[in-house]
């Protein structure tokens, strides 16, 4: 049984050396890959010519800086791999990047939704619409056109406001009768 111990634990270390020295290797082509990508790129002056398109980003860092990242990439995988532990780690990372998006998702819209929800309540109350003189807040003047998320009312000075639905629903608003 002690023996058995050992060896596994023999068969695990020289893993973890294998897989160190893959790290070390594939790292070390990204490096050189990233380095000499970029001088070519510059050669053929890339940057110069995607100017001329309007591109003004330097797109020659870019392209370089993905390509070792990808290098870097597929470089864990194969440590990974060689630890026999890519899939829970592969599954772990995407499962990271899924709730990443997912939550960025929410930030984006957390927004949306209660504008959206004020929208459908104004237009059930029929109080604001176009052509109506409008006070909420610090704002006053004609309502010009209620969107979906926000309405646009025009001051006295002629400016044009975009007000977010959810302010009327959330604020002292005052309907002006008309002249």
């Amino acid at each position: 049984m002690f023996e058995n111990t050992l060896i596994l634990l023999k068969d695990y270390f020289w893993k973890i050396i294998v897989s160190f020295i893959i790290v070390l290797v594939g790292f070390g082509i990204g490096l050189f890959a990233k380095k000499l990508s970029l001088k070519i790129l510059k050669q053929i002056e890339l940057n110069k010519i995607l100017s001329k398109v309007g591109i003004r980003n330097d797109v020659e860092i870019i392209i370089s800086s993905v390509l070792s990242y990808l290098i870097y990439l597929i470089t864990i995988v194969f440590a990974l791999q060689e630890l026999g532990i890519t899939s829970i780690v592969l599954y772990l990372v995407l499962g990271a990047v899924l709730m990443l998006l997912v939550l960025s998702f929410l930030v984006g819209v957390k927004d949306i939704i209660p504008n959206f929800i004020a929208w459908l309540i104004i237009q059930s109350k029929s109080k604001i619409k176009v052509g109506r003189k409008i006070e909420v807040k610090e704002i006053s003047g004609t309502v010009e056109k209620v969107g979906y998320l926000e309405t646009e009312i025009k001051t006295g000075r002629g400016d044009i406001l975009y007000v977010p639905n959810r302010l009327f629903i959330k604020s002292k608003m005052r309907i002006k009768k008309k002249d």
